[in-house]
């Protein structure tokens, strides 16, 4: 049997993290990972890389992959009862960059991954090291412009209508006041708050990335957003089409 480090890496902007724990593989190993190229974090998803490992060291092609991730500590006594990733990349030649999202995930929350491969006769490796990554807070994404101070409380159309993945809201308000948005589904039930705070007078852009509440996408349909300032409330219809 051979040893080799088998490295994933994480990138928060413009820091990055990495990771490494020797593994044992049967028939093959994981090489040297290379470096992330841009940001891999959002509030819903994780980007991880690593090194395509060969069938028997040096050469070849690894079988399968098995990447899993939890809101828990990974170690092998645990591993069936982390979550399986979907749609697992087909693994390349050995000694090509590999990469992948996990998407989905709630925002603000840390999550363990880790992964394990075969190869033919479906010899699976130890785990892999362990990362661990916090995923972003939700970013309401608000512009204001305070030259331009409106004489009306307006909710504009939101644009773009259909959108996919995500649409921005506009609105104005003459005074300061206590701004809610919310986004409800046909059925009148509340999917998502968007904005709920104190804003002074100004003209306001937000934007809305298509999630719910606990930051799981929505699906495909018609949606209503709502605002409340003051004694002021409107609302409007908007369309997610995926």
């Amino acid at each position: 049997m051979k040893k080799r480090a088998f490295v994933l890496h994480q990138k928060f902007g413009n820091t990055v993290s990495l990771l490494t724990i020797c593994a044992v593989f049967f028939l093959f190993y994981f090489a040297a990972a290379v470096s992330v190229i841009g940001d891999n974090v959002t509030p819903t998803t994780i980007t991880i890389t690593w090194t395509a490992p060969g069938d028997n060291g040096t050469l070849g092609t690894a079988a399968i992959y098995d990447i899993r991730y939890s809101t828990t500590p990974i170690n092998s006594g645990n591993w069936d009862d982390c979550i399986q990733a979907a749609n697992e990349p087909t693994p390349q030649p050995y000694g090509s960059p590999e990469s992948y999202t996990i998407t989905d995930l709630i925002p603000d929350t840390w999550y363990y991954i880790a992964i394990i491969a075969a190869d033919e006769a479906l010899n699976w490796s130890d785990l892999s090291n362990v990362i661990a990554v916090k995923t972003e807070s939700m970013s309401l994404d608000v512009e204001t412009d305070e030259y331009a101070l409106p004489d009306d409380f307006h909710l504009a159309q939101n644009y773009p209508n259909p959108f996919n993945p995500s649409t921005r809201i506009e609105f104005s308000i003459p005074v300061t006041a206590h701004v809610t948005i919310s986004i409800f589904n046909t059925l009148g039930q509340k999917t998502a708050t968007i904005i709920d705070e104190i804003k002074p007078a100004g003209n306001y852009s937000i934007t809305w990335d298509g999630v719910d509440m606990y930051g799981q996408k929505v699906s495909s349909g018609i949606y209503i957003y709502r605002i409340k300032a003051d004694n002021y409330a409107d609302s409007k219809k908007m369309a997610l089409v995926q």
